[in-house]
């Protein structure tokens, strides 16, 4: 399941999804049909998903890593770290 607002979209059990790009191609236009702001690079979100999956995998902190915030205007320190993770 997948909830939108402004400016995030959570992603419920995001750890469960096996095309995480296709996914997120369909974010994307789903966000831009809505006239939501896109502020990220589809391979930020993508990042940040497999960042939470890796993180859910190794079994830190599940209770936050299930589900996945793609923030918009996220901090470009956080953006780098989900990145380095979500190799």
């Amino acid at each position: 399941m997948i909830i939108y607002s402004k400016y995030n979209t959570k992603i419920i059990d995001g750890y469960l999804e096996k095309n995480i790009s296709k996914k997120v191609d369909e974010i994307i236009e789903y966000r831009k049909r809505m006239k939501y702001p896109v502020t990220r690079t589809k391979a930020s979100y993508i990042a940040e998903w497999k960042a939470h999956n890796r993180l859910y995998r190794l079994g830190i902190k599940r209770s936050h890593t299930k589900d996945i915030d793609l923030e918009e205007r996220i901090n470009k320190y956080k953006d780098i770290i989900y990145r380095v993770i979500g190799v």
